[in-house]
Parts: structure tokens; sequence; C-alpha cells
């Protein structure tokens, strides 16, 4: 029994403090794939079989000729974690390239909210100022409710949010981020 406890003592990963004291950080994973059934399921069951969080996720079509789409992930660990998230996504055969959008210099990463208000009980003038000054567009308008829409970065959107607590929100919904690396380069087949 001792000599199996000092073979597992030994081990980088259980005995490591390093490991342990490190940090998770948010990263945005980028990920190109093939446009057919089944990718996207395989691709959150990977998350979901080893354990792994997905905090946002965004997909779509984005090259019809290609039948590629454009998978993006928000995920937090440790870097090894995420290392090895990055590892085993890149093994799915779907899977064309795998950028780490949060590891880049330069990013521009943007969310969509669409909130349902009650505005029955509501000075609408002051609200729709509020709403103007924020950036906020008002996309449905009626004597009870006010469907409103935002764009912009998740700290952003609940500056929003906090900001119309004393309005009462029926409903809510986000997109979830979708992010892009400045300059030339960009992701491809």
């Amino acid at each position: 029994m001792i000599k199996l406890m000092e073979k597992f003592q030994k081990r980088e990963w259980f005995s490591s403090k390093s490991n342990m004291n490190e940090k998770n950080t948010k990263h945005i994973l980028s990920i190109m794939v093939d446009n057919e059934p089944g990718v996207l399921a395989r691709v959150v069951g990977l998350f979901s079989g080893r354990g792994y969080n997905i905090e946002s996720l965004s997909v779509s079509e984005v090259d019809s000729h290609k039948f590629l789409s454009r998978i993006t992930i928000v995920t937090s660990g440790t870097k090894l974690i995420v290392d090895q998230i990055k590892a085993q996504l890149g093994k799915l055969i779907p899977v064309h390239n795998l950028v780490d959008i949060s590891e880049l210099n330069s990013f521009i990463g943007k969310e969509l909210i669409l909130i349902k208000l009650n505005v029955k009980d509501v000075v609408k003038f002051e609200l729709k100022e509020k709403l103007k000054k924020f950036g906020a567009e008002i996309l449905l308008e009626s004597n009870s409710e006010f469907i409103v829409q935002y764009a912009g970065t998740p700290e952003e959107i609940t500056k929003l949010v906090k900001l119309l607590k004393n309005t009462k929100i029926i409903e809510q919904t986000r997109s979830g981020l979708v992010s892009m690396a400045t300059g030339t380069d960009y992701i491809k087949k």
C-alpha cells in the first residue's frame, strides 16, 4: 500500500502545487467545422463527456459553398485543461481549424440580447431616453411592452440588465458570444 501511494505522489498532476493553485481563466474557442448533421452534437458531447462546462455557445454557417460552420465556445479552466480541450477538439474529424481567440493580441467579441419589458406602469419617455443613451434599440413598442435589442460585450449587457432592474423584465434571451480576431489573418479551412 505504501509503495502504491509513493507512485501516486510522484506524479506531477497529483502533487504539484502549481497545478492546484493555477487560476481558471475564460477562453474563447473559435472552431471551423463541416456544416453537416451531428457535428455540433459531437463537439458539445466532447465537453459534457469529460465534465467541461460551456459558458456560451454560438454556431452558424459561414461558407455555404464549402459547407462550413463556425462554432464559438466560451469555456473556462486552467491552461492544462483548456489545452486538453483544444487537443481533443482537434482530433475530431469534422474540425478543420481551431483558434483560441482569447490568446490573440487583439480581438472583438460581442453578444446580442433581446429583452421584453413590461412598461404598463413606466414613464415611457424616460425609459426611451435611458435606452437611447445606452445605445439600445426598441424593436417593438406597445402600451404594455417594449422589446429591446442591444449588441455589446458581456459586461456591457450585464450593465444594461442592471440599468433596467427597476423595470419589470418579462423575459430575455442572449445570443452567446461571437468573436473575431483583428488583422488580416482569419480562421479558414
